[in-house]
């Protein structure tokens, strides 16, 4: 692969990853966590990949193609349970950690577990009145590597903690998930990114050359349209794409009566609205401009 090619390739990885590090960081998911994730994606695609040339898959193998280290790629290759239980070790961050400390450690607790409501800090005549310890000492304690004053204001802006007046606030939760999501909505959200990606990756095999790759149609304007005939332009790719999915559903019913066998395969159409994020759209075309066009 050139440095031109691998180049452009990151910097399309780069943009089509920030729709999904949008969802990491409204749902709490660290960098740690996502880079982990990504190793053990790495790993798992070049073990295949190995299989799929007939050649012995072994952990040196995977990290000459991956470039991982090599007792990461033998933990990894040992058991899937290995990874998710490193996720569960990692997502102990910062801001679950003072969380779970508030509400488990005796001396942030009132009587009989009762959570206290804790002062920010306590100013000098606190102190001489004998206050106990407060939102900083929790914090200098069980994440030191942050200032009280970040870890306050982030869990307030997810309403994790609330201020209840006379500078006190109260933990409202025991976990720290900003925007959480149901499992359903995650698992259906990730299928619909795979699949996208997966018929992306077909299409731009040599293979695939002279439409022998699976339909993959864009239509937009390409000035864009007035905002006020968005919603119109909603509505009406809803109604016509409901009538479009109706068909296929049709067509697709009709074959029940066909005899099933162990070569099923397991396809469908997938299709969707999207609205151009221009942040993400202008930096992109700075980093891999389209050929002949200027940026």
């Amino acid at each position: 692969m050139t440095d031109s090619v691998k180049r452009n390739l990151l910097a399309a990885f780069r943009y089509l990853l920030k729709p999904l590090v949008r969802i990491a960081v409204k749902n709490g998911v660290a960098y740690p966590e996502f880079s982990s994730a990504l190793k053990h994606a790495y790993i798992d695609v070049a073990r295949r990949h190995l299989e799929g040339t007939s050649t012995k898959v072994t952990a040196e193998g995977i990290c000459v193609i991956t470039h991982i280290e090599q007792k990461d790629v033998e933990s990894s290759l040992a058991s899937f349970s290995n990874y998710l239980a490193e996720l569960d070790l990692r997502g102990q961050s910062a801001l679950p950690r003072i969380l779970h400390a508030w509400h488990t450690d005796g001396r942030f607790t009132g009587p009989y577990g009762v959570l206290r409501d804790l002062k920010f800090e306590l100013a000098k005549d606190d102190a001489s009145a004998g206050e106990g310890l407060t939102f900083t000492d929790l914090a200098v304690e069980f994440c030191p590597e942050f200032s009280a004053k970040v870890l306050i204001d982030e869990l307030l802006r997810t309403r994790c903690v609330v201020h209840v007046g006379n500078g006190y606030y109260r933990a409202t939760s025991r976990f720290y998930v900003p925007d959480p999501l149901s499992a359903e909505s995650i698992r259906v959200a990730a299928q619909v990114v795979h699949n996208v990606c997966e018929t992306l990756e077909l299409n731009l095999r040599p293979d695939s050359v002279g439409g022998k790759g699976l339909l993959q149609r864009t239509v937009y304007m390409r000035n864009g349209i007035n905002k006020q005939v968005l919603d119109q332009f909603s509505n009406f790719v809803r109604a016509r794409g409901q009538v479009f999915a109706d068909d296929i559903d049709d067509w697709l019913n009709a074959t029940r009566d066909r005899p099933e066998s162990a070569g099923n395969v397991k396809t469908g159409v997938g299709f969707y609205q999207y609205v151009v994020n221009d942040e993400d759209e202008q930096e992109f075309s700075k980093e891999l401009p389209i050929e002949g066009s200027q940026t």
